[in-house]
Order: C-alpha cells, then structure tokens, then sequence
C-alpha cells in the first residue's frame, strides 16, 4: 500500500489521515494540528492517548490547559509556564494548542500546516510526512521570529502515550532530576540520579493506576536523540527521535492515577532544562531567537516490534 492522504471528520474536527501499510495518524489542524491517533497497523497498537471523559474542544481565552487537555500529541511554543516574561504576557502552555491551524498544502503522505502566533510574533509551520511503506511519521518544525527584537522561547513536544502496566518506559540513559519536586511521589528526591534508578525506584517501570503514584522528571546528559515507550504484552514500540543538539532535554509527566486519576506517560523532548522561562534564562540554557530568524527541527516517530 503506497502512502495515501484523506479528508474525514472526528469528532465534529476537519482530520487528515496519513497511511500506508505500517502505520495510521490522525490529524486536527483546527485543534492545534495535533495528532489524534497513531497506529501501529501491524500490531493493532493506537498509541495516542484521550483523557476519558473529555471531548476534544477549541480554548476559550481563560480555558487553562489542564481543565480542558484531552490527550493527543501537541506540541508548546513559545513557553510552558504562564507568566510575565520579558515584558510580555505569556499563555498556559504557551499558544500552539490554542490556534487552528491553517491547511497550505496536502498531497499523496504529505501535510503542510501553518499559523501565527500573538504572544510571540513568529510565523509557524508544521510539515508531516508518511513515506510509502515506511513504519516512520516524520515532522518538520519552521519557526520565524517577526518580532523587531530578540526574544527567548521554549519549544517542546507534549506528546501523550497511551499506556498499561505491562509498558515501559525507554530511553538511552541520562541524568534525572525533579521539575516539580512537591509533585512527585516517586522519587527518594529530587536528584541528580541516573537514568532509570533513582534510589531503589526503577523509573522505567510503569505501576498500575491503583498505586496512585505521579512524577514529573527532565533528563540532560542523553546519549542519544531519542525516548519512547516499550509495549511487552503486545510485542510493539513507539521511539520518538531527535536532534539533541536543538532538543536536549526530555521531560517525562507521569500520571499514574495520582493526578487527576488519569493514567498517561507525556514524552516531552524539549529545547531548556527548566519549565519556567526565567530560570532557563537565568540557567543559561533559554533557546533564542532574533529578528528573522528561524527555528528548524524534525522529529522522527518509529513504531516497531519488541527485538
């Protein structure tokens, strides 16, 4: 089967459905062009994960983020935290899942999405690219700053993986700290440990939701541009690779029943160390961007068999 492109609806949603023999996504340009679903047709495996009980929905203004999230894979630009940052007013997990996202261009296993933001001047795109016979979704990120001075941003994934306690969670070592540590309920404190014991606690293990257990971590010092997630019961593997020179840290919020009783791994690759723009800056680890500049990243999600 070569690499095809259609239009459906989901959900009430203009969607566009990228597939070919291996694999099957699911796109809402008008909910931030997030992808709603991610199959791995081989092994029957949707790895996208919905918050039960919600329906996806455009943001009001005020809507914070965790009142409505729904799941999906989205992606945060220009900030994470709310606040005030370099004199501008900056939104709840910044400004991209808020947007629709206008259709440029959609052929064969190509979609070429774009938007503007406010808060940061910056003209966006989003490319996705199935290639035929390809078990490989492959995203292109275009950032141009129109603001007439520099500013300093974040950008980062917010990809949420649908899990069960037979998952582990994978990637190819590092150092982990807390990004919250009054939210974590693991970890013996807040670091540094290395990946994935800290303490006696094994991080890559995914409890159950009864353990009512939740973390929030990032880790630096990769060896490799990669993380993902292992399904043992069902023999598949979701690996969402990078660039680590532009996206050097992974965060990983891990909701196992003990928030908000949802059960969820976000994999977040992301350009700063911190959460908060202003210690980032402060940190020395902020990403920038000056007048006309452009921000470029690909991400690459491979869906495979265990071994």
């Amino acid at each position: 089967m070569q690499t095809s492109i259609t239009r459906t609806m989901v959900r009430g949603f203009e969607c566009f459905v990228l597939e070919n023999t291996h694999l099957l996504a699911r796109i809402l340009p008008a909910l931030g062009g997030r992808v709603w679903e991610l199959w791995d047709r081989a092994r029957d495996r949707q790895w996208i994960w919905h918050r039960p009980g919600f329906t996806p929905t455009p943001p009001r203004p005020n809507d914070a983020y965790e009142e409505i999230w729904a799941g999906g894979w989205e992606e945060l630009f220009p900030n994470d935290a709310a606040g005030l940052f370099e004199g501008q007013e900056l939104p709840d997990h910044g400004e991209w899942w808020r947007l629709p996202w206008s259709v440029e261009e959609f052929t064969l296993g190509y979609l070429r999405l774009a938007a503007r933001t406010t808060s940061r001047r910056a003209a966006c795109i989003k490319q996705f690219w199935l290639p035929p016979d390809s078990p490989e979704l492959v995203i292109r990120y275009r950032i141009t700053s129109e603001e007439s001075s520099p500013f300093h941003f974040m950008f980062k994934q917010h990809c949420a993986v649908a899990i069960t306690p037979a998952c582990t969670l994978a990637l190819p070592g590092g150092t982990v700290t807390a990004v919250d540590p009054s939210f974590g309920a693991l970890m013996p404190g807040s670091g540094p440990f290395s990946w994935p014991l800290a303490g006696q606690v094994d991080l890559s293990r995914i409890p159950p939701a009864s353990e009512k257990a939740r973390e929030f971590v990032a880790v630096s010092d990769l060896a490799a541009g990669w993380c993902g997630v292992d399904d043992v019961e069902r023999g598949a593997t979701f690996r969402m690779h990078f660039d680590r020179s532009l996206c050097p840290f992974v965060f990983l919020f891990l909701a196992y029943g003990g928030w908000r009783d949802c059960y969820v791994a976000v994999l977040e690759p992301n350009t700063n160390r911190f959460k908060d723009l202003d210690e980032s800056l402060r940190a020395g680890q902020a990403a920038r961007l000056d007048p006309g500049q452009t921000f470029e990243v690909e991400f690459r999600v491979v869906l495979g068999g265990l071994g």
